[in-house]
């Protein structure tokens, strides 16, 4: 009886990495609106189809990842609150190009 106990248990954990995919392109990300957990990992992979340099930041964490061109860049991170914060594109007239999106954190 333990022993299908502890089973059960252990095909009910899984990863809580949440994980989300954003591409640049033709100064546009793929996504303009990411939903995610508060309290929980995310995982970013950050893919530049460009021949030129991007980056992504979210200002309300602190965040600010360079993404050199025809590279993928990799992020970890936990947000800690609930809340519509901006993420963006912070090479110089890239904002203002449309490079601007929301990351929705939800309770």
């Amino acid at each position: 009886m333990l022993i299908l106990f502890i089973l059960i248990l252990a095909g009910c954990s899984s990863n809580s990495d949440q994980k989300v995919t954003l591409r640049t392109e033709n100064f546009k990300f793929n996504q303009s609106e990411v939903r995610v957990k508060s309290g929980q990992p995310v995982a970013f992979s950050l893919i530049n189809k460009d021949g030129f340099a991007h980056a992504f930041d979210v200002d309300a964490f602190d965040i600010h990842v360079p993404m050199p061109a025809s590279q993928t860049q990799t992020l970890t991170f936990t947000p800690d609150r609930p809340g519509t914060y901006q993420f963006y594109c912070g090479a110089p007239g890239h904002p203002e190009a449309g490079m601007v999106g929301t990351v929705i954190v939800e309770p």
